[in-house]
């Protein structure tokens, strides 16, 4: 599986993932991916951070990770999903 990241000011990093993904290696992702390419696409602050509505993107442990690192972030709800064809 990939993780992958892209902003208006082009892509972000893109990972291979080995193992099958839990809410810790989630965090740890976007710990180690996330932030550095926003920072290496200059984004300015005020953006905001969009995946979809499986459960280790709505864990409480990742909400609270969000928050303490100050995201905005919404959720793709699944009637959007289907509506551009998005799979998880």
């Amino acid at each position: 599986m990939l993780w992958g990241c892209f902003s208006a000011k082009g892509p972000g990093r893109l990972i291979r993932v080995k193992e099958i993904m839990n809410g810790a290696m989630y965090r740890e992702i976007l710990s180690d991916n996330l932030l550095p390419s926003a920072r290496a696409l200059k984004i300015k602050r005020g953006w905001v951070f969009q995946h979809d509505n499986d459960p280790k993107h709505t864990a409480r442990a990742t909400k609270e990770w969000l928050r303490k690192k100050h995201f905005k972030n919404c959720h793709i709800q699944e009637r959007d999903r289907r509506r551009y064809g998005l799979t998880t």
